[in-house]
């Protein structure tokens, strides 16, 4: 529906006017009067691993971190794997992975466990109890200064592709549309070497960072700029960019309001687990629930409004 509105002439006039009138100060700020009244409330668990993610993110938009490290939680990433290969164990998805395409996605070549069903699925209780854990439900909220909502979870299972195959939507550097500003957590599941597409992040390009204003978003669409441009100013400025290259386990954390890409593999495929952290703002609806073995009454506070419960 909103593609509708935005992509379509003339509803298209109408249609961005909404989405840019929502992210002006006033109406963004009423908006998330409640977010911002339940962050004063709400005591916020940051230890000293929190603080040190949260500088980070705040100078560069990006902190790599891991499971463990987050959640105190040796098993925990074994958990997340092993739930993630449930789900992408379903008929559906293993037709589309040995299909080598998913036709039901603008980014054929990631075949997502969730992705855009009409009702809304169970994720495993290893995904909520990593993504509603208390120390990185406060690190979200307190970066983004209001109590956080729990988005968007899915696992992206991206298919390896053949070298010389067009460059085409978050393989090109870009800026999220979701929110003026978010936080989104990368779980890899694989290793990810330099052949198998690794996000890039231009630190320090996030929404209020000292490149935040190059080719800011456009709401709903957030940005994607002429990448020969960029790619001129990236040789010429330099910006400090940082290529993720990492071991599985590892968590990235990243403000995606800010400049970000995310290859294609040639090699293998990877396999990341994916949150993302919005205000009472963000643009996207949710697609996924809690399994009913998970104790909802249990829930923290921060945990039950991050479930827009």
């Amino acid at each position: 529906m909103r593609g509708f509105f935005v992509h379509l002439w003339p509803l298209s006039i109408v249609g961005r006017f909404f989405y840019r009138l929502r992210w002006c100060a006033p109406l963004y700020g009423a908006i998330n009067r409640r977010s911002r009244r339940l962050f004063r409330v709400i005591p916020q668990a940051l230890d000293s691993h929190g603080e040190e993610a949260l500088r980070a993110l705040q100078a560069d938009g990006i902190f790599r971190t891991s499971v463990e490290a987050l959640a105190q939680d040796a098993a925990l990433f074994q958990d997340l794997a092993r739930d993630a290969q449930v789900l992408l164990a379903a008929h559906d998805i293993q037709r589309k992975i040995r299909q080598r395409f998913n036709p039901s996605d603008a980014k054929w070549y990631v075949v997502r466990a969730i992705g855009h069903r009409a009702t809304r699925q169970a994720i495993p209780s290893s995904f909520a109890r990593f993504l509603l854990h208390p120390h990185l439900l406060s690190l979200a909220s307190t970066y983004l200064g209001l109590q956080v909502r729990l988005n968007y979870v899915d696992v992206w299972y991206n298919l390896p592709v053949r070298e010389g195959e067009p460059s085409i939507s978050a393989e090109l550097c870009h800026r999220d549309h979701e929110d003026k500003r978010l936080i989104k957590a990368f779980v890899l599941l694989t290793d990810v070497d330099e052949s198998m597409g690794p996000l890039t992040y231009l630190r320090r390009s996030h929404a209020g960072g000292e490149f935040g204003t190059l080719f800011p978003a456009i709401p709903p669409i957030g940005r994607y700029p002429k990448q020969d441009v960029l790619a001129r100013l990236i040789s010429e400025t330099p910006l400090p960019s940082v290529c993720c290259v990492e071991q599985a386990d590892t968590t990235i954390l990243c403000d995606t309001s800010g400049l970000h890409r995310g290859g294609r593999s040639q090699t293998e495929p990877r396999i990341v687990l994916v949150g993302a952290y919005t205000s009472d703002a963000g643009l996207d609806a949710t697609r996924y629930r809690l399994p009913h073995s998970f104790g909802h009454d249990q829930l923290s506070p921060a945990a039950k409004f991050a479930l827009y419960s």
